[in-house]
């Protein structure tokens, strides 16, 4: 694999190499919250309370989640089980966390795919077309495409950890065909840059497990009732 894509945005910034752990056992997504964690073990006391009505699924929210020095909105969303499926984390946003976070996020992963409105970069996709003739050029189509789509208020970015794009680029077509490869415990990172009615210009990172989700969904297939309709 080309190392370039090991980099993601802010690509002057180095990436770290993250240590390889147990991807079938980890149920992590972002900090002390877990796939699977019944809704009962977020009480009112420690700061929860119900945004379903704002989410529009199951959910938590809690206002007091520290991360790089900065306060965010945690956002925990449920299944119909109440176990927790999926984690957001909302602030504010400004040009200064913005890379913050993209230099936290990029030392333990790395992007696979980002999204404009008008415009996508499948970064999988391109490295096996040799869309780039050297890291100078893929640097610059990566900067370019982020400053345009900043520009446009609308920026998507998908990370996974670094030692699983390693283990499964080489035989991934693209970023949709990785994620669907990644094992149970490998984490995926949506991380947005929007404009929102309430918070105005807003910085989002989602935290999830794309191979759990995807097993839970055969799951619910497989375990279908037979009923007469």
């Amino acid at each position: 694999m080309k190392q370039w894509i090991t980099a993601g945005v802010l690509t002057s910034l180095a990436l770290i190499a993250s240590p390889i752990v147990d991807a079938d056992e980890s149920t992590q997504l972002f900090k002390d919250w877990h796939y699977g964690q019944h809704i009962d073990q977020f009480p009112r006391s420690q700061g929860y309370y119900d945004c379903t009505a704002d989410l529009g699924v199951l959910a938590l929210c809690n206002d007091n989640v520290t991360f790089l020095q900065h306060s965010f909105q945690g956002q925990l969303s449920f299944a119909d089980d109440n176990t927790l499926v999926s984690t957001s984390i909302v602030t504010d946003y400004s040009d200064d966390l913005y890379a913050t976070m993209i230099g936290a996020l990029i030392r333990d992963f790395g992007m696979i795919y980002a999204e404009g409105l008008n415009d996508n970069l499948d970064l999988v996709y391109e490295l096996h077309q040799g869309a780039f003739a050297d890291e100078a050029s893929f640097e610059l189509a990566l900067n370019s495409f982020e400053a345009e789509q900043l520009r446009n208020g609308y920026l998507v970015i998908t990370l996974v950890e670094q030692d699983a794009l390693e283990q499964l680029f080489a035989n991934s077509s693209n970023a949709d065909d990785m994620i669907l490869k990644l094992q149970p415990g490998i984490r995926a990172i949506d991380m947005f840059v929007y404009e929102d009615d309430y918070w105005g210009p807003t910085l989002e990172a989602a935290f999830h497990l794309p191979g759990r989700m995807l097993s839970r969904m055969k799951d619910k297939v497989r375990q279908a009732p037979d009923e007469d309709f």
